[in-house]
């Protein structure tokens, strides 16, 4: 008989939400949870993307995020935050792209190609030696990321991996893999830790740049 069946869920969500009698009791238990989750962030890693992504203008390269469904509306936050909000006179853009955003070139690769190939066919269009690319996967397993992942891999790209669970194959193959441990249900948390990883990295490049946040 499975954990489940027996009422001893063992993924994190499913436990909260068995032991919260009421909204409001869930609501806290996920944000304490989520507390432990950002408390557990691999620092170190996250210092190095923000110093690989920041090298990206100066170095006149494109920065790539793929990710599928709200790990690809993260990838568009990236171009939102990323682009304009890093605009100084006298220094380089960001040149930030999100593959996930056009729903025309993925609509026209799924059906001609495959869906595995959505990345993949899009970076070998836009991608050039010495750019960066960040995948973004909570399972770390989705098989169109790791395509692109690995077209990046052996085409000259440096490839950063955001993963949760225990990082699956997207940790093994990304030159910097961020891996944020979680159980089999976490999208939620990992998906809250993808924005914040986000805001870390550009709010830290914009303001060394001497653009603050005050509007």
């Amino acid at each position: 008989m499975s954990a489940t069946q027996t009422g001893k869920r063992t993924n994190k969500i499913a436990q909260m939400y068995d032991a919260s009698a009421s909204p409001a009791e869930y609501a806290q238990r996920y944000t304490n949870h989520f507390a432990d989750v950002v408390r557990g962030l691999n620092i170190e890693a996250v210092a190095k993307a923000a110093e690989i992504i920041e090298r990206c203008a100066e170095d006149n390269k494109t920065f790539f995020v793929i990710g599928n469904g709200g790990s690809g509306a993260v990838a568009g936050h990236w171009v939102n935050d990323l682009s304009a909000n890093t605009v100084v006179a006298g220094k380089p853009g960001f040149r930030v792209m999100s593959l996930c955003d056009n729903a025309f070139s993925i609509t026209a690769l799924a059906n001609d190609a495959s869906y595995e190939q959505i990345f993949s066919i899009q970076l070998a269009a836009n991608m050039r030696p010495g750019d960066v690319v960040m995948a973004l996967s909570v399972s770390g397993g989705s098989p169109n990321i790791l395509r692109g992942v690995e077209y990046a891999n052996a085409h000259g790209g440096y490839t950063i991996g955001c993963a949760g669970f225990d990082g699956g194959a997207l940790a093994k193959i990304s030159h910097l893999p961020i891996v944020i441990p979680s159980t089999k249900d976490e999208f939620g948390p990992v998906e809250d830790m993808f924005s914040v990883i986000m805001h870390i990295i550009q709010s830290y490049i914009s303001m060394r740049r001497g653009r603050y946040l005050a509007h």
